[in-house]
């Protein structure tokens, strides 16, 4: 069963895309300044996060596993040092 926010989350971009077919040349310039605004936000975001989130070459995986009827999750095993 899919959760709402899913489901928002897959239908905002098709409400968007109707809103600007509606609007057309009406669209104020504030709004398309303020679009690109958050399409910027969110590529420098993610590069912040990509930059952050790396691991050290050579670094190992550890997947995901049960350790005492909980889930650890994956993550990533430092380098043995040589």
């Amino acid at each position: 069963m899919l959760r709402f926010t899913e489901l928002a989350l897959f239908l905002v971009p098709f409400a968007l895309y109707a809103a600007w077919r509606i609007l057309g040349q009406r669209t104020p310039r504030w709004f398309v300044w303020g679009a690109l605004v958050v399409l910027g936000v969110l590529g420098a975001s993610a590069i912040w996060f990509g930059l952050n989130q790396r691991t050290e070459p050579g670094a190992g995986y550890a997947p995901a596993h049960i350790e005492n009827g909980r889930i650890v999750p994956g993550h990533a095993v430092p380098k043995a040092p040589s």
